[in-house]
């Protein structure tokens, strides 16, 4: 008879990315409590996307099918101080929403699929209207949604490799004014949207039955946004024939690879440990480019953003402690080096190495039922 177990979380939220960069962080209130050391932490189903070997640790349980789903909420906040007045400006608030969905099945005693759907990239930055950088950006938004179908095999009681396909949809959008007019009003915003795909795979072993490893490799992922638009408002009549009122716009965004090694280690029968490092290959954004087609008598042109990022490293540390039957409490910190050059510090994404903490609780409502909760916050200069 086929069982299933239910995971439902409560809506997580970070002021600050959990990881470099724009990576989301941890995509599970679980994971996100554990500090997202989890590439060795076979407790949540959720660790599938962190590690696909992990999905093997699943195969021979009495629960054939498995399900997890939940909310994440995230909050980036940053600060300008004019070189020229020394005013400063406040980047205002604004939301990053997501959430994700993970189901496994067990084929048979040692082969195990699963799927997931999470958000794993992006950032909402908005800044007044009417700012001294306006004419960079005003408001900018990237919301990344990947779907990954993932199988795993279970080699010994110890021991499991996985892997899966990663298809990422995108969408872009930007907002600036164009500071050249004394109208400020004037505006481009420009759109774009578009899918790529790539692979994970992992391993999860045991050494016994405290200690525990997994490696895992996720490919970069290029996003290919075709078919988008740039529009302009409030041109001045004189200047209105050298901007068309729509132009079609295409632009190229490739996510970076990941590279993760973790540890876990249950250290008394209550408490368990899980450590990990994370090398994120953030090097393939060395800019982002939009290219605008010709539109009537406007020729085609390009607008360069230089990035420059470069590789990034982070560390994390998750403690999980069982208080009683029902109530596991769980707790992380982590340090996360930024991928982003003071040279190439921009307003539409600001970005700082980070350090940061994160709580979190999971309530067992029933057998087969748990409500898991878990808040992330970081700080960066």
């Amino acid at each position: 008879m086929r069982r299933s177990f239910l995971v439902l979380s409560l809506v997580s939220s970070s002021l600050a990315a959990a990881a470099s960069g724009f990576d989301n962080g941890a995509q599970g209130a679980r994971i996100l409590g554990l500090g997202g050391a989890s590439t060795a932490y076979a407790g949540s189903i959720a660790a599938i996307y962190t590690n696909p070997g992990l999905l093997g640790q699943w195969a021979d349980t009495v629960q054939r099918t498995h399900f997890s789903l939940g909310g994440l909420a995230q909050s980036r906040r940053s600060s300008f101080v004019s070189l020229e007045s020394f005013g400063r400006t406040d980047q205002e608030l604004s939301i990053q929403p997501g959430g994700y969905l993970y189901a496994t099945h067990t084929i048979s005693k040692k082969l195990a699929v699963g799927l997931a759907l999470n958000t794993p990239y992006g950032y909402h930055t908005q800044w007044p209207s009417t700012w001294d950088g306006r004419s960079v950006v005003q408001e900018s938004q990237l919301s990344t949604y990947s779907a990954q179908p993932t199988v795993a095999y279970k080699l010994g009681d110890n021991f499991s490799i996985g892997a899966g396909l990663v298809y990422t949809y995108g969408r872009y959008e930007q907002t600036r004014a164009l500071g050249q007019f004394d109208d400020r009003s004037a505006q481009a915003h420009y759109k774009s949207s578009g899918s790529g795909l790539g692979f994970t795979g992992g391993i999860y072993g045991r050494t016994g039955d405290n200690l525990a490893f997994g490696i895992s490799f996720r490919s970069p992922v290029k996003l290919k946004m075709d078919g988008g638009t740039a529009t302009y408002a409030n041109i001045p009549a004189r200047d209105a024939a050298l901007y068309p009122a729509s132009a079609g716009l295409s632009t190229r965004l490739t996510l970076p690879s990941q590279l993760s090694v973790g540890l876990s280690d249950k250290i008394t029968k209550n408490l368990l440990l899980t450590f990990d490092f994370t090398l994120s290959g953030w090097s393939t954004l060395d800019s982002l480019n939009l290219d605008i087609a010709a539109s009537g008598t406007v020729p085609a042109s390009r607008v360069v953003a230089k990035r420059g990022y470069e590789d990034a490293l982070a560390f994390r540390i998750g403690a999980e402690y069982q208080a009683g039957t029902k109530l596991t409490i769980l707790g992380g910190v982590y340090y996360d080096e930024s991928p982003v050059r003071d040279e190439y510090i921009t307003p539409e994404f600001v970005d700082a190495n980070r350090i940061g903490g994160s709580l979190g609780l999971v309530y067992q409502l029933a057998p087969k039922l748990a409500l898991e909760g878990a808040y992330s916050f970081g700080y960066g200069q």
